[in-house]
């Protein structure tokens, strides 16, 4: 039987393809070459194991380097695409602009805690008051607020449309747990003082962006664990709410730093992660499980404790009775479908968990 030849269509891409490659052949070195800088800088800069030993944690196999590099360019895609370049933007414009710097309502530097860094802006509606306040936990880290003041121009937003917003500093080069307790110390002060300023201290809502999503969810859960906790420990001393021994005594040393944590009525969430676990997975899949900041935040084995998503399915699992009125009343959920830092599919699953 005759073999069939190739059509001219066939060769022609083949002939073109092969082309290509030899015309992009003197640029593949200074390519690979620029590609490893990046990564090996990156790595340089953010993977915390560097400091002991430089040259071990760079990574030499190509595959590697490239997902590597692959992961931080959709990083920069996404912090050009997402909500912070519109932050800035609107922080740029409202410094440029006269007539946004004469609509500037805000009382700044107020202190709202005994130490030094317990600052907030709150930002009071002219008009049109409704009542309802917003507590923004600004920036995208989870041990502290370094670029609050680029909130301002969205809480001047917010408080146009007749809302309090208060924007506090929290963190410092701490934990987590450190932030979310200045967090806690922010809003028991929004409470105690909201009929001072005229706003409805039942009509208290969180707002964050990123890892402040995040610990925005984990500080609405801490009164529903806090109650759960009491009433297993009455029966059996030790109760264990997650699987893992080692996140559960992570849990309860979270939630006893959080005295009387005040119950939110809603949730604004925006882009967060709320299953860690899942998220140093998908991490350790794009080769960058040592350069996130969430390998910085949490430590190993911890991951469950820090997983708000995790927290709501093991208490429904626990068949606790709860007062329903532990919980946010309202949730809304924001979440970009292209975001590569924190899939969709973190916003997704808190749904499903939440709808349950």
């Amino acid at each position: 039987m005759a073999r069939k030849l190739w059509s001219w269509h066939t060769c022609a891409w083949y002939v073109g393809v092969l082309g290509a490659a030899l015309a992009l052949l003197p640029f593949a070195i200074p390519i690979t070459v620029l590609g490893y800088a990046v990564v090996w800088i990156y790595t340089w800069t953010h993977d915390p194991r560097a400091r002991k030993n430089f040259v071990k944690v760079l990574p030499v196999d190509p595959r590697r380097v490239f997902r590597c590099g692959q992961a931080l360019w959709a990083g920069m895609l996404d912090g050009l695409g997402g909500p912070t370049a519109a932050l800035v933007w609107a922080f740029v414009a409202a410094k440029l602009s006269r007539s946004t710097r004469a609509q500037d309502t805000a009382v700044r530097d107020i202190q709202y805690g005994p130490l030094a860094k317990h600052r907030l802006d709150l930002f009071v509606p002219l008009s049109t008051a409704t009542g309802a306040v917003v507590v923004i936990f600004p920036g995208y880290r989870w041990s502290r607020t370094k670029r609050a003041r680029m909130y301002r121009p969205m809480a001047q937003t917010l408080c146009g449309d007749g809302l309090f917003v208060v924007l506090p500093r929290v963190g410092s080069q701490g934990s987590p747990a450190d932030a979310l307790e200045d967090f806690h110390v922010a809003v028991q002060w929004v409470v105690a003082n909201a009929a001072n300023f005229g706003a409805d201290a039942a009509r208290v809502h969180v707002m964050g962006c990123g890892a402040g999503a995040h610990l925005c969810a984990m500080y609405s859960l801490a009164a529903p664990l806090r109650t759960w906790y009491a009433q297993a420990d009455r029966m059996a001393r030790g109760a264990q709410l997650l699987a893992s021994a080692e996140a559960d005594a992570a849990l309860r040393r979270m939630v006893k730093r959080i005295r009387h944590p005040q119950r939110v009525a809603g949730l604004v969430l925006v882009s967060g992660v709320y299953d860690v676990v899942a998220q140093r997975r998908y991490e350790t899949d794009r080769c960058i499980e040592h350069l996130t900041a969430a390998a910085r935040a949490f430590a190993t084995g911890e991951e469950e404790a820090w997983s708000p998503a995790l927290a709501v399915r093991a208490l429904r699992r626990r068949s606790a009775v709860l007062p329903p009125e532990l919980f946010p009343r309202s949730v809304l959920l924001i979440h970009g479908r292209l975001d590569s830092t924190f899939e969709l599919a973190q916003s997704q699953r808190m749904f499903r968990e939440l709808r349950c």
